[in-house]
């Protein structure tokens, strides 16, 4: 399944907002994927391109006075694209390799 089919289930399915990943000179450089979890979490994607994203669970909270610092309590995840999602779709999807939670 290629990077496109995978974002369009992440949406379809997984209940993901699509929007631009900007680089450092505001130009879209990747694509950030987002969904609110009941109980306060936050899933976050970040993908580059097919061999280079990061996944987040975190609390749905960030301090104001040091937005740059990311809440306590985060699962991480990264890898390729494909390897990072598998484990949010369904079981049914068919993607094979879904790594547990927990630094990757």
């Amino acid at each position: 399944m290629d990077s496109a089919e995978l974002i369009e289930r992440l949406r379809r399915e997984g209940g993901f907002r699509l929007l631009p990943l900007l680089g450092n000179t505001g130009q879209v450089a990747g694509v950030h994927l987002s969904r609110f979890l009941p109980g306060g979490q936050l899933d976050v994607i970040q993908a580059w391109d097919e061999r280079w994203a990061a996944y987040a669970r975190m609390p749905d909270s960030l301090d104001a006075g040091a937005p740059f610092l990311g809440p306590l309590g985060s699962i991480v995840r990264s890898g390729s694209f494909a390897r990072v999602v598998a484990p949010l779709l369904p079981l049914q999807s068919g993607i094979a390799g879904g790594a547990g939670h927990g630094e990757g």
